[in-house]
């Protein structure tokens, strides 16, 4: 939250000096600022709108995994890295929270017993979580099968 004060701080300070400009410098100049202000201005409330509609919206994917330690090398650590403050582990559902509101969550496909469904010795897990973890963690796979 502090970037984003700093962020506004500096694009007020630029819009300031806009204004300053039509009384200190040539009208052409001025218009240039003024210009170049209101794009910035734009472009930073279309980021915003960006981030706050369509960044933390929920999304799905679906793995499959050789060993469950898959799930704490890459899924934890990445949603560790966007600041979950909680995991809670149970059993074939890991659910993990920011600040007490649930975020995202690891199922493990079971079969009718309850036991993880395993295919040529691959678990079947679905992840939801916002679009930009799965994004990561979608990277992440792909390095570590390209390293294999």
């Amino acid at each position: 939250m502090r970037v984003g004060r700093l962020i506004l701080a500096g694009i007020a300070a630029f819009t300031l000096i806009t204004i300053v400009s039509f009384f200190v410098l040539d009208k052409k100049y001025a218009v240039s600022l003024a210009i170049i202000d209101s794009s910035v201005i734009i472009f930073a409330f279309l980021v915003w709108l960006n981030d706050k509609h369509f960044h933390e919206r929920p999304g799905q994917r679906v793995f499959s995994i050789s060993d469950k330690a898959f799930v704490d090398d890459v899924i934890v650590r990445q949603m560790n890295m966007h600041g979950i403050t909680e995991v809670v582990n149970k059993g074939n559902v890991i659910e993990f929270y920011k600040k007490g509101h649930k975020t995202g969550e690891v199922r493990f496909r079971t079969d009718e017993k309850g036991n993880p469904i395993k295919i040529d010795n691959k678990y079947v897990i679905e992840v939801e979580a916002p679009e930009y973890i799965l994004h990561n963690i979608d990277h992440e796979t792909w390095s570590i099968i390209g390293k294999r």
